[in-house]
C-alpha cells in the first residue's frame, strides 16, 4: 500500500513541476541536460559514460514529459536550437527534438523525441522505448508537409553521419491518425512496393561545396506535392557514393508517392 501511495505522490509531483513551469523555465531545464551532456562528452578529453547516461536519459524523458503541453508545441526554443535540432512542420502540428547523444566516435549516436497534436487538438509525444545502449541514428532537420485529402503527411528528412566522409540521408513518411502517430505509414510507392522512406548513402565530400549545414539533398515542391533528391553514383573515386546532379522525383498521385517520369 505505502509503494502504490509513494508512485501517486511521485506522478502527482512530477504533473506539479510539468505544468508549473513557463516554457521559458522549460528551456533552462533541457539547456542544462544538454550542458552537461557536452561537459561529459565522448569527442572531449575526459568522457563521462555515467554522466552521459544519466543525462541523456534525463533530457530524452523530460521531452516526453512535457509534451503533452500545447504550448510546448508553438513555443520557438530559440536557445535549444543552438544545441539542437528542433524542427517543426509548416502547420505546427508536428516537431521532432534531435541531438547528439555524444557517445559515440566517427559514427555519432542521436537520440529523438517527437511532439505532435492529435485529431481532437490534444497535444502529444511520441518516443522509441529509451535504450543508451542502442542510441545509434540519425539527426532529423527538415519537415516537409504534404496536404491531402484525409490528413498532412509529414516528411522528415534525417542525416546519417557514419564518419568524416561516409553520410547518409532519408525521408521518412508520418501521419497523425486519430490519438496516435503513425511512424511509418506505406505512402510511398517504388519499384520494391509499397514503403513509409528512401534512404541513400554518400560521401560528404561530394557535397561539401554545399554552404549550407546540414547539407539538403532532398527538397520538397508544395505546388506539386512532390519531393525530389539526387541520383548517387558509385564510382572508384567515391566507392561510398558520389552525388551528382541528376535528380529523382516522387510526386504524390492521391494515394502514394510514386517516381514521376
Amino acid at each position: 500500500m505505502k509503494r502504490v501511495i509513494g508512485a501517486i505522490v511521485i506522478t502527482a509531483v512530477a504533473a506539479v513541476i510539468c505544468c508549473g513551469q513557463t516554457p521559458v523555465q522549460i528551456e533552462k531545464t533541457l539547456l542544462a541536460h544538454v550542458k552537461k551532456i557536452e561537459a561529459a562528452s565522448n569527442y572531449g578529453g575526459a568522457p563521462d559514460y555515467d554522466v552521459l547516461g544519466r543525462e541523456n536519459k534525463a533530457l530524452y524523458k523530460a521531452l516526453v514529459r512535457f509534451g503533452s503541453r500545447r504550448d510546448i508545441l508553438s513555443y520557438p526554443f530559440t536557445k535549444l536550437k543552438e544545441k539542437m535540432f528542433v524542427t517543426t512542420s509548416k502547420d505546427g502540428r508536428f516537431r521532432a527534438y534531435s541531438w547528439d547523444a555524444e557517445t559515440g566516435g566517427t559514427m555519432h549516436d542521436f537520440l529523438t523525441v517527437y511532439h505532435f497534436r492529435d485529431v481532437s487538438g490534444k497535444t502529444r509525444a511520441w518516443a522509441r522505448p529509451y535504450d543508451e545502449e542502442e542510441s545509434a541514428g540519425a539527426f532529423f532537420h527538415q519537415i516537409f508537409q504534404a496536404n491531402t485529402k484525409s490528413s498532412p503527411i509529414y516528411l522528415a528528412v534525417s542525416t546519417f553521419i557514419g564518419s568524416s566522409s561516409l553520410a547518409g540521408q532519408t525521408i521518412s513518411a508520418f501521419r497523425v491518425e486519430g490519438s496516435s502517430l503513425n511512424t511509418s505509414p506505406k505512402v510511398i510507392r517504388t519499384a520494391n512496393g509499397l514503403t513509409d522512406s528512401i534512404s541513400f548513402g554518400y560521401d560528404f565530400f561530394s557535397v561539401v561545396d554545399h554552404p549550407e549545414r546540414p547539407v539538403r539533398l532532398f527538397h520538397f515542391d508544395e505546388r506539386t506535392n512532390s519531393f525530389r533528391f539526387p541520383v548517387v553514383v558509385e564510382d572508384e573515386n567515391t566507392p561510398q557514393g558520389r552525388v551528382t546532379n541528376k535528380l529523382i522525383r516522387y510526386r504524390f498521385d492521391g494515394t502514394y508517392f510514386v517516381k514521376a517520369i
